[in-house]
């Protein structure tokens, strides 16, 4: 494919030395977009002065665009390329794509905008609330993919727990993928565009407002540690984690750990600094609070039983659990050795 920057210098040829100042700075041709404001005051012009300039300036490039060999075969090629993923395709991925289709990496984001813009086709969407900026062919093809995205969104809705702890995003996304009557690899396309979508740190998908997915808080992010590695960790191990897999801009201090995990009762001291999650089974007390629920659950215990079924609760050297076990306020040995709740 001929050099891009050959093309767009042919397409601006001829404009008066303004017109091609004003265009390039609109498109952003040399660096960065410019307002119609911010180019108005360049010049000691209205904004809607410059528009006047801007428009007349691309109704020439439009003509020459058309007579453009070079320029029309790369149109062709992107809007080939887009028929084949579902006629709509994230910007950062479509130019990249079309990096890798013309091989080479002379290409920026702004001299596509730029051509594609004049031409009219492909139509360009801009970043929003819910949505990436993003290439789409027609108003048909954005609507399919916009149906497909509303329809993943309340299928997983409510099937965080197979998602994300039994590992079905296979199982799931291939039900929608069928009922809507579309491939995989461009349901997969549909799904990028959309924020509401997105993979955590772990490899999982889901939506976005699942604490599991962007966990935005440092509660979150201790939680999502301690359910991924199924098992109590120290705070500090749980901090480090947190700041290994770049879960927060900033660096997450074990005080601040600690503190979170205190105040939320999700988390279960089972150990010195040792927490693991209530769901898991692990309930809140100190050492005799679990040798308590062990006896009243178990019944009278030998001394090596208790410290055995104590220590699968919790974190405790055998000494700790043998000296509260020796509290004659709340335990009693009997007769035959073994102990129960007073």
């Amino acid at each position: 494919m001929e050099n891009i920057n050959n093309i767009i210098k042919d397409l601006i040829f001829g404009l008066s030395p303004r017109q091609k100042d004003i265009i390039e700075q609109r498109f952003g041709l040399n660096g960065k977009r410019r307002t119609l404001a911010a180019v108005g005051k360049k010049y000691g012009l209205t904004r809607e002065r410059v528009r006047q300039i801007e428009s007349a300036g691309l109704k020439l490039i439009s003509e020459k665009l058309k007579k453009n060999q070079a320029a029309g075969r790369m149109i062709e090629d992107a809007i080939s390329h887009l028929k084949k993923v579902g006629g709509v395709m994230r910007e950062n991925v479509f130019l990249n794509e079309l990096r890798g289709l013309f091989k080479t990496n002379a290409i920026t984001g702004e001299q596509l905008k730029f051509i594609f813009e004049v031409f009219k086709t492909p139509l360009h969407q801009i970043e929003e609330k819910n949505f990436y900026s993003f290439w789409y062919l027609n108003k048909e093809s954005r609507k399919f993919a916009f149906d497909f995205i509303n329809k993943l969104e309340k299928f997983i809705a409510d099937k965080k727990e197979e998602l994300i702890t039994h590992k079905k995003f296979d199982e799931l996304f291939a039900q929608v993928v069928k009922s809507h009557d579309v491939k995989d690899f461009i349901a997969l396309n549909y799904a990028s565009i959309s924020k509401k979508f997105g993979v955590s740190p772990f490899g999982d998908f889901g939506l976005t407002r699942w604490e599991e997915i962007t966990p935005k808080t440092a509660r979150a992010r201790a939680y999502l540690i301690l359910k991924k590695h199924s098992a109590p960790l120290h705070f500090k191990e749980i901090a480090k984690k947190i700041n290994e897999l770049k879960l927060n801009k900033r660096r997450a201090l074990y005080q601040t750990i600690h503190n979170e995990l205190i105040k939320d009762p999700r988390f279960v001291l089972v150990g010195r600094g040792m927490y693991g999650l209530s769901e898991f089974g692990l309930k809140p007390g100190i050492a005799k609070d679990v040798i308590a629920r062990v006896l009243k659950t178990k019944g009278p215990l030998y001394k090596e039983e208790v410290v055995d079924l104590v220590k699968q609760e919790r974190f405790l050297k055998d000494n700790t659990i043998l000296l509260n076990l020796q509290s004659k306020k709340y335990f009693k040995r009997l007769a035959d050795g073994r102990y129960h709740i007073k």
